[in-house]
């Protein structure tokens, strides 16, 4: 409404009585003022009912109510005999439209606020990224990953949802179990620390166990296994073509170089490494003659720069590095 509408007395009396009158039931703007337009009218009509749901949500008493107003003009009606029954009314209806106005107010902000309880981190190709949760559980992740995660853990879980790859290191609390949704599959946890790769566009989600426990089950019960629970060592698979869901013992040291950097071949082939640095360092490496991929390397890197591991795969196997463009071309030197 207006901020600077001059409303006479009566007929304040007059829109207090219809809002609130509730044998009244009209719909319908009062014929008889002129103050505020049917628009007007209609908002004052939803406010009202919303303020009656939030008092019923708090179990207020109207009947109670009005009987503590009774007895207050009885009070002072002992005490100032002049006070007229109207006077009275007028007050009354000045008070329910501030408590009008008031509880809107808080309405609109509480709605405000449950829309903010929600937090998204997306990390680019620029590099990688670390959260702590509210509970203390840390998140590192991986380049072009999302992860969605409330701003406080309330009720009995603590739930997240991923897109991409992250290494969780949850914090203990038996009684608030850890909850990541990945697509089609469900990571469940008490405490433990592991990683997680759902990239979207790919056709499986993988979960690789560092320590502790931990429950991956699908999204919704299919035929064939359902459920598997992992140890630390142990990596489970879903894929989503076929909801085929199933765990193995992890065979890849490097299934954390993408944070530590650390990067650990005993009888790797040439192919397979490449993998790894494409995946750490996101280039790309190629080789200028498909034998080369049969090459064996056994190497251990600690944080090194790309250029010093190219240089050391290249003095190992007599090979050149050519810089072409985007992309790094391992070729044999010539004789």
């Amino acid at each position: 409404m207006g901020a600077n509408k001059n409303i006479k007395q009566e007929e304040w009396e007059l829109l207090a009585n219809e809002l609130f009158n509730k044998q009244a039931g009209t719909s319908e703007k009062p014929t008889n003022t002129d103050s505020v337009t049917s628009e007007e009218w209609e908002e004052l009509q939803r406010l009202s009912k919303q303020i009656d749901l939030h008092y019923q949500l708090k179990q207020y008493s109207p009947t109670k109510a009005w009987s503590e107003v009774k007895n207050q003009i009885r009070s002072n009606n002992k005490l100032k005999r002049t006070i007229h029954l109207r006077r009275v009314l007028q007050l009354a209806a000045a008070v329910v439209i501030a408590l009008l106005i008031g509880s809107a107010a808080y309405y609109v902000g509480q709605s405000n606020l449950s829309n903010k309880h929600m937090a998204e981190v997306t990390v680019d190709d620029a590099g990688l990224s670390q959260i702590e949760l509210s509970d203390g559980t840390l998140v590192t992740l991986n380049r072009d990953t999302k992860i969605n995660y409330p701003d406080q853990f309330n009720g009995s879980s603590r739930e997240v949802s991923i897109e991409g790859e992250a290494f969780f290191e949850v914090k203990p609390n038996p009684d608030k179990p850890f909850i990541i949704h990945a697509g089609d599959a469900t990571i469940r946890v008490l405490g433990t620390s592991f990683t997680v790769n759902a990239y979207p566009g790919s056709n499986r989600v993988e979960v690789i166990v560092a320590t502790g426990k931990v429950q991956f089950s699908k999204a919704k019960s299919s035929s064939g296994i359902n459920q598997v629970i992992l140890d630390p060592g142990e990596k489970g698979t879903y894929e989503h073509t076929g909801q085929n869901l199933g765990k193995t013992l992890n065979t890849d040291p490097n299934f954390l170089a993408w944070k530590t950097r650390t990067l650990v071949f005993s009888e790797t082939s040439l192919q397979e490494v490449i993998q790894h640095l494409n995946k750490v360092y996101r280039v790309q490496i190629k080789l200028a003659d498909s034998n080369l991929s049969q090459l064996l390397l056994n190497a251990h890197f600690e944080r090194e720069p790309l250029d010093f591991i190219l240089e050391v795969i290249s003095s190992t196997h007599g090979l050149t590095v050519q810089k072409q463009g985007e992309y790094y071309l391992l070729l044999k030197k010539e004789a």
